[in-house]
C-alpha cells in the first residue's frame, strides 16, 4: 500500500511540474512555490487524500514529501511560508 501511495504521489507531482514549468521556475526563484501553485497542488492533494487518506499509507505523508523533493529540489524553504506541512 505504501509503495502504491508513493508512486501515485510522485505521478501527481510530476504532472504539476510538467504542466506548470514556468510557475515552478518562478517559485523556486522567489521561494514561493506553494503560493504560485496552490490550485494544482490542492487539487492533486484532494485526489491523493481521496485515494489513500483512509488507508495505512496515510501516515506516510508521501504527497508533501514528493512536493518538496520534486518541485523544491529537497529544499522545503522554497515551498514558502504558507506551505501546509
Amino acid at each position: 500500500m505504501h509503495a502504491k501511495a508513493r508512486r501515485f504521489a510522485k505521478l501527481l507531482v510530476d504532472e504539476i511540474k510538467l504542466y506548470n514549468q514556468d510557475a515552478v521556475n518562478a517559485g523556486k526563484e522567489h521561494g514561493d512555490l506553494y503560493n504560485r501553485l496552490r490550485e494544482p497542488i490542492d487539487k492533486s492533494r484532494e485526489a491523493y487524500e481521496k485515494r489513500y487518506g483512509s488507508t495505512a499509507a496515510s501516515t506516510g505523508n508521501y504527497f508533501a514529501n514528493e512536493l518538496v523533493r520534486i518541485l523544491a529540489d529537497n529544499n522545503i524553504a522554497l515551498m514558502g511560508a504558507n506551505f501546509p506541512r
